[in-house]
């Protein structure tokens, strides 16, 4: 009995012990105390959108909103475009400077919400203009494609033995009598230069159409670019290898005669030379140097690359033969598909301007077509990579 007793009044101590210990115990904080803020507010009156500039565009466009009750720190506003969110570049009080997301072909509601408000702004709406466009499938054996300053369109027929020019309103005219038969591509002054790989030769024409002259004899030429000190370099089909023309106009081969299989298409960016190789299915790399191209680097090896080109971080786009789609090729090698299965095949040449690559399926010998992409980053601009420009 004595023992029961002794536990009883033990349990009533401890009991009382452990009540006075959490009556002394600090209470728990309350968020909007004085001393103690909550760090995530609400209440917040919600932001208001007065307009969107411009108020059609592409993907990856900038976009500037004007408005009021904007978070003044660019990442605690959140822009949706739709069903995807925009990201913030810039921000105030009244306007946000914004990246659009990647959505094309359509119209969809732009509203804002900020940090400590519960509720979305006011919409207004933005006309996503359509990423992929038909240029042309009337032509005949479309060969060689690109583009100038104004935005005028400049496509070859083989058949036809001319050079059509494509006005911004669509108007085709004829721009000048040379008959190509790979790729065409602006130089320097504003002359079009146009490989004839079938008459071994390249010519140039005047900015105005009315000049054409000879640059040179060579066999199979089909495709060129230029590095920073206006060197031109001409890829040969059929195995051909690579000649360059110095500014003086001294002819050198570079790699002979099919040491490499069959290239097809060629870029330069920095001091390397890339060009694509359809039969052994790579992507080369050379560097570019006094003595040549030296140090051939297979970068990608897929199913027989054709189209080539190249954006101003480095990163490569190409087309493989009988796909319908466009790759991209990153420096660290990581690749990415592009306009998946929306685009033609085969797509044999290749133009990058003002933000848009100009593709071709020639029809060899029928009537062929050309499209044009926009991919919202720019050309690889001089003197990293001189196409004229």
């Amino acid at each position: 009995m004595k023992i029961r007793y002794l536990i009883s009044v033990a349990g009533i101590v401890l009991f009382l012990g452990l009540l006075a210990v959490s009556c002394e115990a600090p209470s728990q904080p309350e968020y909007g105390d004085p001393g103690n803020p909550d760090p995530h507010p609400t209440g917040s009156a919600a932001a208001t959108i007065t307009s969107i500039d411009p108020e059609e565009g592409y993907l990856k466009d900038i976009v500037t909103i004007t408005g009021s009750g904007f978070n003044t720190t660019a990442e605690f506003n959140l822009v949706s475009f739709g069903q995807k969110v925009g990201t913030v570049l810039n921000a105030s009080a009244t306007s946000l400077e914004v990246e659009s997301p990647s959505i094309t072909g359509e119209t969809v509601d732009v509203m804002v919400a900020t940090k400590g408000s519960e509720f979305w702004s006011n919409s207004v709406e933005f006309t996503f203009k359509d990423a992929v466009s038909l240029i042309s499938d009337t032509l005949n054996w479309p060969m060689g494609i690109d583009a100038d300053d104004d935005g005028n369109i400049y496509i070859g027929s083989a058949s036809d033995e001319v050079i059509y020019k494509i006005d911004t309103d669509g108007v085709v005219t004829t721009f000048a009598g040379v008959a190509p038969s790979g790729a065409i591509r602006f130089g320097a002054g504003g002359w079009l230069y146009v490989c004839s790989s079938w008459d071994g030769v390249v010519k140039r024409i005047s900015a105005d159409g009315a000049t054409v002259e000879e640059v040179d004899s060579v066999e199979a030429a089909v495709d060129i670019d230029w590095d920073a000190a206006g060197n031109m370099y001409i890829l040969k089909n059929w195995g051909g290898g690579v000649d360059r023309i110095d500014p003086q106009g001294t002819k050198t081969t570079l790699i002979d005669w099919d040491e490499y299989g069959e290239f097809k298409s060629c870029r330069i960016f920095g001091d390397y030379f890339y060009a694509t190789e359809i039969w052994g299915s790579t992507i080369w790399r050379f560097d570019i140097t006094a003595s040549g191209l030296e140090n051939g680097t297979a970068v990608y090896e897929g199913d027989s690359p054709v189209g080539l080109e190249i954006d101003e971080e480095g990163t490569l786009y190409f087309t493989e033969a009988w796909e319908t789609s466009l790759y991209t090729l990153k420096e660290d090698g990581s690749t990415e598909v592009l306009f998946e299965e929306q685009l033609m095949t085969p797509m044999r040449y290749l133009t990058y301007h003002d933000k848009m690559i100009y593709i071709v399926y020639p029809g060899w010998g029928d009537v062929g077509e050309a499209m044009m992409v926009y991919i919202g980053i720019p050309q690889a601009p001089a003197p990293d990579y001189t196409s004229g420009r």
